[in-house]
């Protein structure tokens, strides 16, 4: 353990990680020896129905939806001021570029919160998190509609990055609260779905909203949505935190029976304080990024593809003028993002059936991150090649639906290297894997929020072909970064401080 306490902090100051590793239930309450007399240690029984991973299906399941409609609204709301820049430079006075500006700040912020709401999270639990974070989403969409003050509009945005953050970013923690691991695969990939289709409805509703509409009603619906949301979050969304609910077992039996009761993740949890699991929960992500080649070369490699998803809004928008599309048919375009997502998500289904044959093939019967890799491999090649063929097919004389296939095929391949390098991390870092997901999902938000800015000046000064060629070429010079990792993978986790003494410890 020595090594990993030099790299990430000492073993007693070391919070977990993340919220995926809460342990099956597995004891009943009982009285520690070096415990108070009169104090009672409540934790799990073993198939205990109060704990998460013991709920009806129905039951986790509604979680989930409830949970993954936070997140169509976040990723609908990210990518749909691409298409409102039509109407927003207008209202504002401004240029493109200070009015997107509102995207870059919200995606930034959204690769900011989580390295502090993370924490927060494990320390007080998900569901009010949730629910302050969802309410204050709605009121900032309040301004969103009226003002015409340029930087008070920004502000606003920049803060409904924050707490929408937490609709990416705390989802997958969910999922893992109520599905142990060997059943959460497919609802990941589920997750990742969601995510893909509200960010195709972005462009297609705000598009049409706009159009006939006009643009205050672009973030006035947002806001009846969010309300919407709002709502059902106070009905049926309970929290889903086991250490949580613990606690709250504990506080109950408590005022019952008026013996003292703790928790025992209380008692783990008082072993480091908030304010270090705020320090050290911000600091290792970074330290990861720096130190650790796999979490470079992966975070480079699929922040490059979703800077160049949150690029094809738009650099479809000014593909597709050249056809005489209207607003609304420019942002229908955004479709090609859903459907790229709908085939990568089927395609996940024979990466499962890879990954299983593996594992049986395995002597310890589990499987290498290495396996999580083969279909992101093939993404890493369809993500240039579609993105290729969107540069010299998006073109007057070429009919629109063969450009919009090309990009259909280039989202398709960012849909396997998302979930690809998702699970890779998640295998390979088990108990770090949080602050490694966090690594990555910073380099993702923060080039989704700096590549809207350069689309236009990059397109009009390379012109439309050469300027997706260009990320196109990129595309293809990080795709051997998969293909490097399934055969050097091992080589290298093996020299890695981190990786090397998770395999020692199993």
């Amino acid at each position: 353990m020595a090594d990993i306490e030099k790299f990430a902090g000492s073993a007693d100051e070391l919070p977990s990680d993340a919220p995926t590793l809460d342990p099956s239930p597995t004891s009943s309450k009982h009285i520690e020896d070096d415990a108070p007399s009169d104090v009672v240690i409540v934790d799990w029984e073993r198939d205990d129905p109060g704990h998460p991973f013991n709920w009806p299906r129905a039951r986790k399941y509604r979680m989930v939806v409830i949970a993954c409609l936070i997140t169509a609204l976040t990723a609908l709301n990210s990518t749909g001021m691409a298409i409102m820049t039509t109407w927003g430079t207008e209202w504002f006075n401004t240029s493109r570029v200070h009015f997107i500006a509102g995207l870059t700040l919200y995606n930034v912020a959204s690769s900011i919160a989580p390295l502090l709401l993370a924490p927060l999270s494990e320390h007080f639990g998900r569901n009010g998190i949730y629910q302050v974070s969802s309410i204050i989403n709605l009121l900032l969409f309040l301004p969103q509609v009226f003002t015409k003050n340029l930087s008070g509009f920004l502000a606003t945005r920049w803060i409904q990055g924050m707490v929408a953050s937490v609709g990416i970013s705390m989802v997958g923690g969910t999922i893992a609260d109520v599905f142990e691991a060997r059943d959460r695969g497919q609802v990941m990939n589920l997750f990742a779905l969601i995510i893909f289709i509200g960010q195709s409805l972005g462009g297609i509703t705000m598009g049409w909203i706009g159009e006939r509409l006009g643009y205050q009603w672009c973030w006035g619906n947002q806001a009846i949505w969010a309300a919407a949301s709002c709502v059902v979050n106070a009905l049926f969304l309970r929290e889903t935190r086991a250490n949580t609910l613990l606690t709250r077992r504990a506080r109950r039996l408590t005022k019952e029976t008026g013996i003292k009761h703790v928790a025992r993740s209380d008692i783990e949890r008082k072993q480091h304080s908030l304010l270090r699991q705020l320090r050290i929960t911000a600091v290792r992500p970074l330290k990861l990024l720096v130190t650790e080649p796999i979490v470079s070369s992966l975070s480079l490699w699929i922040g490059l593809a979703w800077g160049s998803l949150f690029l094809g809004g738009p650099s479809t928008m000014l593909v597709f003028a050249q056809y005489g599309f209207s607003p609304g048919e420019k942002g229908s375009m955004g479709a090609c993002i859903a459907i790229g997502g709908i085939i990568g998500y089927l395609t996940a289904f024979h990466q499962e059936r890879l990954y299983r044959r593996s594992a049986a093939k395995s002597s310890t019967g589990r499987a290498p991150p290495e396996a999580r890799l083969y279909w992101a491999a093939v993404g890493g090649l369809l993500f240039p090649a579609g993105m290729m063929g969107f540069a010299w097919t998006g073109r007057p004389h070429i009919p629109w639906p063969v450009p919009a296939a090309m990009l259909c095929i280039s989202y398709w391949g960012i849909y396997c290297m998302y979930l690809g390098v998702f699970n890779y991390i998640a295998d390979a870092y088990e108990t770090y894997s949080s602050s490694a997901q966090a690594a990555q999902g910073f380099v993702r938000n923060m080039n989704s929020g700096i590549f809207p800015l350069f689309t236009l000046q990059m397109y009009e000064r390379l012109g439309y072909p050469q300027a997706s060629s260009l990320v196109a070429a990129l595309g293809f010079a990080f795709a051997a970064a998969p293909f490097l990792l399934i055969r050097y993978g091992p080589r290298l986790r093996a020299r890695s401080p981190v990786t090397s003494q998770l395999v020692g410890n199993l």
